[in-house]
């Protein structure tokens, strides 16, 4: 009887966990049913033109080498195009900033219709665009590339300034002064080429950069007074940075104002005259006769 109460017992424990379970299952079941799931988010697509090949400044564009492609709603950027029948509907264009492959192309980055590949079209409203005349050596060693930021550097002769006075009196080269013109100025060509996207140096005999008018006079100026050249910038800086006139006193002082202090120095030690030593009057009596001696007198404490 024990042996069969055991077993109808172990029946009872092993149906009724399994119907706990079933009960368990049944109920995560109905809760997960229960909860709908989330819409999803609804994106509207408009077209927009792209490049399908690269573009390059004084590029003319045609149809080949545009593509519509969908684009959210939502997210079109500013100057872009929907269509390439509305970005040539009004005339021809040309690319004036560099173009990728799949880019929009925006209206900032073309000219008007009809217009041209033009250096006023590349121009900040209200700056002026100056030449200058550059070699290999006053251009950077031609690592000067379109989008470069620069500074003028003039080097003159200032003549006698207070300055030059005082520090490199008489040195060879004492007048001569250098200063920086314009500072952070934005290249716009190198030579003829207006690419920015051009990373191969190149040695051209003139660099154009963008300045304001106060500049642009400067730069004229400057052109007349003395030698221009120019210093490349990093690209992570901003600013104008220090400035001022650079003379020779700069690399420590005139080497003549240096010899003619060490010249003066030995005169004056030549001509001081060595102290007399001093002497005291000893009188030695021997007898009846008296004698004098002068004798090294010893310092006084």
């Amino acid at each position: 009887m024990i042996g069969i109460a055991a077993v109808f017992g172990a029946i009872s424990i092993f149906a009724a966990d399994f119907w706990v379970k079933r009960q368990a299952r049944a109920d995560a079941e109905e809760k997960t049913a229960s909860i709908a799931a989330p819409a999803p988010p609804m994106v509207e697509f408009k077209t927009i033109v792209v490049a399908n090949a690269p573009l390059r400044y004084g590029m003319d564009l045609d149809r080949a080498k545009l593509n519509e492609i969908p684009w959210p709603q939502d997210s079109l950027p500013q100057g872009a195009f929907a269509t390439i029948d509305g970005l040539l509907g009004d005339g021809s264009r040309v690319v004036l900033s560099p173009i990728e492959v799949n880019e929009p192309v925006l209206l900032t980055k073309l000219s008007g219709p009809n217009g041209r590949a033009t250096l006023s079209n590349m121009l900040t409203p209200g700056m002026r665009a100056v030449t200058i005349r550059t070699d290999e050596i006053a251009g950077v060693g031609g690592f000067v590339t379109p989008g470069d930021r620069v500074d003028v550097v003039l080097t003159r002769d200032a003549g006698e300034i207070q300055e030059v006075a005082k520090n490199a009196q008489g040195a060879a080269g004492s007048t001569i002064t250098s200063e920086i013109v314009v500072a952070d100025a934005k290249v716009l060509s190198v030579g003829q080429g207006a690419d920015e996207r051009q990373t191969t140096p190149q040695v051209a005999n003139s660099i154009t950069i963008e300045v304001t008018t106060e500049g642009a006079q400067k730069v004229a100026l400057a052109r007349t007074v003395g030698t221009l050249s120019l210093s490349l910038r990093s690209a992570s800086e901003g600013g104008d940075g220090k400035n001022g006139v650079t003379t020779i006193s700069s690399f420590g002082g005139s080497v003549a104002g240096k010899a003619q202090a060490a010249a003066g120095s030995l005169f004056d030690a030549m001509a001081k005259e060595p102290e007399q030593p001093k002497f005291k009057t000893v009188i030695v009596t021997r007898g009846t006769t008296a004698e004098e001696y002068q004798v090294p007198a010893r310092d006084q404490k």
